[in-house]
């Protein structure tokens, strides 16, 4: 089978590997759309990174259910799924074990159905502490940003203040609806929240970028006794913080990701019954498709970001 594997930065090869075949309690799952995740984006750039061993990568899969192990029960060949795994995604077939799939209904895309990034913002809005009635700020709304707006709406915000930087940001915002939008390179973000919320600040503020300025700008915006939710996930370096600010506005702060696989597949099953129902729109968070032979193209762009760039899928 093709399988993509990295091995340096910029360096990643599609390689004829054997076919696995499923252990005792797994799936063989045939792949139809694994999407890139921007953790992965950090080995592709990272001139320092290198391995002499492929690593087969990729984790945002869904697919068709093709054989099953022995005591698989259930399961059947022909099911479609998402699943929850930390590699292997980028290939024709992987396997999982039974218990880290959940079935997707008929009408739910392949593409749509990214259950890892999905569960992660499930889980993100969740341990947020969203009450009914609060004022959100969110800063950066790309594609995870995206799925934290809706999950924040659904958890009962009843004000979203979105702030970014990308003219497809601000129009994915109020495709999604924002109450407000705030372009951050006009350099008064921070007036602009303290008008629209009587100059306390928010009740929760929540950093989707894993950049410095906007965990400042997280810090200035959030009331006191405010909850400021770390979401982006922060790669090249140390971070600093205004430990101060922190202090006196008594804030809670709260880093919203999950590292037990249980929870990883709580909020992912929380995420299919919402695609399921209705509750989620997918669609306009996904801008590329590939095919797997062009996956290098894809981490390209997914590190360029052109205009219009969300968020890049390979499909199979």
């Amino acid at each position: 089978m093709k399988a993509a594997a990295i091995f340096g930065p910029g360096d990643v090869r599609v390689m004829d590997i054997e076919k696995p075949e499923p252990g005792p309690g797994e799936l063989l799952v045939e792949v139809k759309a694994c999407g890139l995740c921007s953790s992965e984006l950090g080995m592709w750039v990272d001139p320092n990174f290198k391995t002499d061993d492929p690593i087969f990568f990729g984790h945002e899969v869904s697919g068709n259910v093709v054989a099953a192990g022995a005591g698989v029960s259930k399961f059947a060949v022909g099911d479609r799924v998402t699943i929850f795994t930390d590699r292997g995604g980028y290939a024709e077939f992987v396997t999982v074990p039974e218990d880290w799939a959940i079935k997707l209904a008929d009408h739910v895309p392949y593409d749509w159905a990214l259950g890892e990034p999905i569960g992660c913002a499930m889980n993100g809005t969740s341990r947020s502490g969203i009450e009914v009635g609060d004022t959100v700020v969110l800063i950066g709304i790309g594609f995870m940003g995206g799925l934290i707006q809706q999950g924040a709406r659904l958890k009962g915000a009843s004000r979203i203040i979105a702030v970014d930087t990308r003219p497809e940001s601000f129009e994915l915002a109020q495709k999604l609806g924002a109450d407000h939008v705030i372009d951050a390179r006009e350099g008064n973000a921070i007036q602009r929240i303290l008008e629209l919320t009587g100059g306390e600040g928010a009740d929760v503020v929540i950093e989707a970028t894993g950049k410095q300025g906007a965990l400042d700008m997280a810090t200035e915006a959030v009331r006191i006794r405010g909850r400021l939710v770390i979401f982006g996930y922060h790669q090249g370096g140390k971070r600093t913080i205004d430990v101060q600010a922190w202090n006196w506005k008594g804030l809670d702060v709260i880093n919203a990701h999950e590292r037990d696989p249980q929870a990883y597949l709580k909020g992912i099953r929380t995420g299919m019954k919402l695609l399921e129902a209705g509750q989620l729109d997918i669609a306009p968070l996904l801008s590329h498709y590939f095919e797997l032979k062009d996956i290098n193209h894809a981490f390209l762009l997914a590190k360029s970001k052109p205009d219009g760039f969300l968020k890049a899928v390979i499909t199979f």
